[in-house]
């Protein structure tokens, strides 16, 4: 029951030879499918990133870390004040009320 394990590289080279035969046909289809594996995979994956949703501990860490502005009462009085007493800043600020976008 002893098997003589040899590798003999001038059998081996012909049997190569007619493998990449066989296999050298269909090589352009074989690579053609892989890519489209990995496009396959690449999409899936996109899809998958696509529709995640925070956790809800990540929600309320955002929600902690965010400061909101305030605005004084005191200083909104006075610039209506201001705006009030002004006749050129009243057109002002209804131009830019009007049109936002106008420098």
């Amino acid at each position: 029951m002893s098997k003589d394990i040899s590798f003999d590289l001038k059998t081996l080279t012909p049997k190569l030879k007619k493998i990449w035969q066989r296999f050298s046909k269909h090589l352009s289809f074989v690579v053609i499918l892989l890519v489209l594996l990995v496009y396959l995979i690449v999409v899936w994956h996109i899809r998958g990133l696509a529709t995640a949703e925070p956790t809800q501990e990540a929600e309320d860490e955002a929600l902690l870390s965010t400061q909101i502005p305030k605005i004084d009462q005191k200083a909104i009085s006075q610039i209506q004040s201001l705006e009030n007493n002004s006749p050129a800043v009243h057109s002002l600020f209804n131009e830019a009320r009007n049109n936002p976008f106008y420098e």
